[in-house]
Order: C-alpha cells, then structure tokens, then sequence
C-alpha cells in the first residue's frame, strides 16, 4: 500500500495533470483551427479532384485524428468516468495511435517512392521499417494501463504499466520518422548538387517540403521521447498528444502544398513552362535526379506522368 501524499505532493501532481490536460487540449484546438483555414483549399486540391487512395488517406488522416481525439478530451475532464470504464476504454487510444501511425507511414512511403524515382530497394527498406514500427507500437501497447490519480482527481490517461516499455512506442516512430526524414533530406542535396539550382519548382517544393515538414515532426516525437525517458511519472506522456496531432497536421499540409503546386504550379524547361494540372498528388510520379543531364528527360517523364494522371 502506498504512503498517502502530503498536501505539497498532492499540490504538485494537480498542477502537472492540469498542464497536460491544457497542453492536449490546446494541442487538438490547434489541428481544427488549421481544419477551418485550410478548408477552402481542402475542397479546391482534394474533393473537387478524382477520387484516389490519396483521397482516401487524406480523409483517415485528416478526420480520424481530430474525432479521436475529442473522445479522448471528454476522458481527460469527464468527471462521470468511472474506473471499469476507463479500464475499458483504455484501449481506444492505443488503437487510434496504431491506425494513424500506419495511415501517415502509407502517405510518407508514397512520398519516397516518388523521390527515389520508384527505386523499390529504397521503398522496401522503408516498407518493412513501417511494419517494424507498428508491430513495436502494438508490443509496447499491450502494456498500456490508465494512469492511477489520487482521490478527487479526474482524468481516464494511458500510460504504461512499465515507462521504458512504453516509450518503445515513440522510439518505433521516431525511428521512422528520422529515416524517411534523412532520406528526404539526402535526396534534397544530391538532386541540387547534380541539378546545380536548375530545378523546377514543383521539384524544389516536392523536397523543400518534406525537409521542412518531417524535420518538424522529427522533433515533436523526440521531445516526446525525452520526457517518457526523463520526465516525472504524471509528465511522461504530456507532449504525446501533441506530437501525435502535430504530425496528423503537418500530413495534411504536406499534401495540400504538393497538390496545390500540382494545379497550380509550372515546371519551367529549355522549351519554357510545362503547364501543370492533375487531380492526383505527385507521389504517383518519378523524379530523376541523378546528373545534370537527366533533367530534361526528367521533366519529360514528370509531365508524362502528370498528363497521365488528368486523363
């Protein structure tokens, strides 16, 4: 039986469980704020588009996240919450996080395989990355339990029963992140040191963004990471909720920007500009990058492939 805590202790364990209530909520205020500004492009770049499996892992990911999460805000401050339904209801985040998880892998391959110029080596390692990363998240789940308040405390949060099995979680995807992060990152410098700044602009947004983007959600899941390895126990898990919706954020930003580009963007060669429309992302394309002297053919494939994809 654990010694009951002082009033200091008690103090002090209100004061952090607030913080990251506030922090998860303004966390998911945060994503249905970037909904409503970003709606009218939503209806422009995706539904008024051909319907693709983009289109359908761009509604998982832009929906699934934010209903989730109001579920998961209501067992944060509902006082009506009992322990046995807590228990029960436990596994509802564990699962949530799971299906994201492998949603936003999906998007992040697609994104390679364009790339790399569908070089399937490259697309198999990351692959099988991804199936490593969500067999770790389902391992480490399994230890998930609700986090046990004092008395007169309210909140229904997961956490595990043992912190450095559960952190493994986080460890999957950062992992993850920090590879498809690096290889954007690589294939960023290699296409401007062969290219020598000659590239198109859709090209330049194709790996600019990824760097920009996946460098931000690289330090979501890092701080994430340190505070499950280093934090207090009722702070371990404060930044999840955060990492978890600004990667779900930055997702859909990724793929508005790209098809924004597509639609309206143009790829300037030798012979002028190559006027760009398509009603697919360009993860369906492939990008040669290789030497100088590939760029025409190059951009004769990129435009090949985006007039393919109007048709």
């Amino acid at each position: 039986m654990t010694a009951p805590l002082t009033p200091e202790q008690l103090a002090n364990v209100a004061r952090n469980l607030m913080v990251a209530k506030m922090f998860s909520l303004a966390s998911c205020v945060m994503l249905f704020y970037d909904m409503v500004i970003t709606f009218g492009q939503e209806v422009e770049r995706i539904w008024m588009r051909k319907f693709t499996m983009v289109t359908a892992l761009w509604f998982l990911n832009r929906y699934l996240s934010p209903l989730g999460y109001i579920v998961i805000i209501v067992s944060f401050h509902d006082p009506s919450w009992s322990k046995e339904v807590c228990n029960r209801y436990i596994l509802f985040p564990e699962a949530l996080k799971i299906v994201t998880a492998f949603v936003i892998g999906v998007v992040f391959i697609m994104r390679i395989y364009a790339i790399y110029s569908r070089r399937l080596s490259v697309v198999l390692f990351v692959v099988c990355l991804l199936a490593a990363e969500l067999a770790v998240k389902i391992w480490a789940f399994t230890d998930g339990t609700s986090l046990a308040l004092p008395e007169g405390l309210v909140g229904c949060i997961l956490v595990g029963k043992h912190h450095k099995r559960f952190v493994f979680t986080w460890i999957a995807e950062l992992v993850f992140d920090s590879v498809v992060f690096f290889l954007t990152l690589w294939r960023t410098v290699i296409q401007n040191r062969s290219l020598k700044g000659n590239t198109s602009s859709l090209i330049n947004l194709v790996l600019r963004d990824g760097v920009i983007y996946f460098g931000v959600i690289f330090v979501a899941n890092l701080v994430t990471v340190l505070l499950f390895l280093f934090a207090t126990p009722n702070l371990k898990a404060v930044n999840a909720s955060f990492s978890t919706l600004i990667t779900s954020l930055m997702v859909s930003r990724l793929i508005l920007n790209l098809r924004g580009a597509a639609v309206h963007g143009a790829v300037i060669d030798s012979q002028g500009p190559i006027a760009i429309t398509m009603d697919t992302l360009p993860y369906d394309t492939h990008v040669e990058c290789d030497a100088p002297a590939s760029y025409p053919q190059m951009l004769f494939a990129l435009r090949s492939d985006l007039s393919r994809h109007t048709k």
